[in-house]
């Protein structure tokens, strides 16, 4: 990075790190994940190259911080997902005090059997599946993480989500 880009960085770093940060902990309500976003904001600034190309270098970190936000919605939504599918299935309309050892029982039991699922797979389709569902990646950051292309990671997700699903679902 040039000594320009170094100071343009800086500067939007004092001008607006703190807007940046009210504008994320609004959103998100939690001042730990709001600086993290907001740092990961400005990495994402620094790794785009040269600043000077940019026009309006304020809206992209903006944009980028509202593009993070998003991705960081859909993996919380994607991490509490499967849990929340396995609660809701084994326990639908059912209060607390109304659940049973049955119950409990049969929603280990599906948890056992997503678990022996996930450990029938490859190391890689393991992988994979927890960097996306868990960390909350996209497929093209587990591809750089990974070293493999993005179409490789369609591949294992699709498959790992189908053989989840019949392997959960038949049993």
């Amino acid at each position: 990075m040039t000594s320009s880009n170094h100071q343009l960085l800086g500067q939007l770093f004092r001008d607006c790190r703190q807007e940046l940060l009210g504008f994320l902990l609004g959103r998100v309500g939690c001042a730990q994940t709001a600086d993290d976003l907001c740092q990961e904001s400005f990495v994402r600034l620094w790794r785009s190259g040269d600043l000077n190309r940019i026009t309006n270098p304020r809206a992209y970190l903006f944009k980028t911080a509202l593009n993070l936000l998003t991705d960081h919605h859909r993996s919380r939504k994607g991490r509490m997902s499967l849990l929340t599918d396995l609660d809701e299935a084994n326990s639908t309309d059912l209060s607390a005090e109304e659940r049973t050892a049955e119950t409990v029982t049969l929603a280990s039991e599906r948890l056992d059997r997503v678990s022996a699922a996930l450990e029938e797979l490859s190391p890689l389709s393991q992988r994979i599946f927890y960097l996306c569902r868990f960390e909350g990646l996209k497929q093209r950051e587990i591809a750089e993480r990974l070293g493999v292309s993005v179409r490789t990671v369609e591949e294992h997700l699709k498959r790992t989500l189908l053989h989840l699903a019949r392997r959960v679902e038949v049993e």
